[in-house]
């Protein structure tokens, strides 16, 4: 009996020892839109000290945004930081630079009906950690 309250002592302990040891803190990350009245978006990325390291942007026609093409979908990381950048339209529509080395664009396209409503979301991403803007507002 008295080894079970012994061992029960020492996990109590142990548990107290490993909440006070200090965590690992998460990369934080900010996000700023800009939504255009032409249906197109911007969604800029910076890390916590400031650095932009990429963006998510939807273009609805060509020539916006630098696209060449309209209904496209954009991620382009540019801060060798080992994060990626995800753009995501509510289509399911998903431009990535996950695994490739910085700087890089990846250009999601295709047509969708005109006039319609969609939202896109920015993502920072590595490995299983994932830190997303809010919905952006944009049209095809």
């Amino acid at each position: 009996m008295a080894s079970i309250g012994a061992a029960a002592s020492a996990l109590a302990a142990g548990l107290l020892l490993g909440a006070a040891a200090p965590q690992a803190s998460a990369a934080s990350f900010n996000f700023f839109t800009v939504e255009m009245s032409n249906g197109s978006a911007v969604v800029t990325v910076s890390n916590g000290s400031g650095t932009t390291i990429g963006s998510g942007a939807w273009a609805s026609d060509p020539g916006q945004v630098g696209s060449s093409t309209g209904d496209t979908l954009i991620a382009n990381d540019t801060f060798d930081d080992g994060y990626g950048i995800e753009a995501h339209l509510s289509t399911g529509r998903v431009a990535s630079t996950r695994g490739h080395a910085s700087p890089y664009t990846d250009k999601a396209t295709g047509n969708l009906p005109e006039g319609n409503t969609y939202y896109m979301t920015v993502c920072v991403v590595k490995g299983t950690f994932k830190d997303c803007s809010g919905s952006a507002t944009v049209r095809s």
